[in-house]
């Protein structure tokens, strides 16, 4: 990922550098976009505009947070835009669903608890989806989290602990589990 120095540079104008953090942070932020939007389309628009915003905003950009965060931010505010507008349910987590534990050898009933998992997630408020998926989707610390949501670290750790109790009770109220 970026160092302060290519972002200094960017700053300053020099657009190779500027490129560069484009190429450093577009995997990432496409991932997140999507884990977010599920929509292939609607995450790479969102990535052309973040980088448009970043792109016109560097100047402003002031470090006090990283680069990464301060894109981030970028990203999940056009994301939470595009739900808005939309207004149609967005499927969060797909990394959750598909981490390792789901590799090698799957059942019919794992795949029934992925797809229950699953099912689960996206019956949550927008908000704790995105808590979640920035948290267990995208590995960030609750610091973290709470920086790119611009929210206290205490607020982030309370909503991901509602987030969790609603999805262990949701998952215990599937036909599947109780049996």
């Amino acid at each position: 990922m970026a160092d302060v120095a290519v972002v200094e540079k960017a700053r300053a104008g020099d657009e190779e550098a500027f490129t560069r953090l484009v190429e450093d942070y577009s995997a990432s932020v496409y991932r997140t976009a999507y884990m977010i939007l599920r929509d292939h389309g609607a995450a790479e628009d969102v990535v052309q505009e973040a980088f448009i915003i970043c792109y016109r905003k560097i100047t402003g950009f002031q470090g006090k947070a990283s680069f990464a965060t301060w894109l981030y931010k970028i990203v999940i505010n056009l994301c939470r835009d595009k739900m808005r507008k939309n207004k149609r349910e967005v499927a969060l987590l797909e990394k959750v669903v598909q981490n390792d534990a789901w590799s090698g050898d799957v059942t019919d009933t794992d795949l029934d608890l992925k797809l229950e998992l699953k099912q689960v997630i996206n019956s949550l408020k927008p908000e704790y989806r995105i808590l979640l998926t920035l948290y267990y989707g995208l590995d960030m610390s609750v610091k973290r989290v709470a920086e790119v949501l611009n929210l206290p670290e205490g607020t982030v750790k309370s909503r991901l602990s509602a987030a969790r109790a609603l999805v262990k009770e949701r998952l215990g109220e599937m036909p599947y589990a109780m049996s």
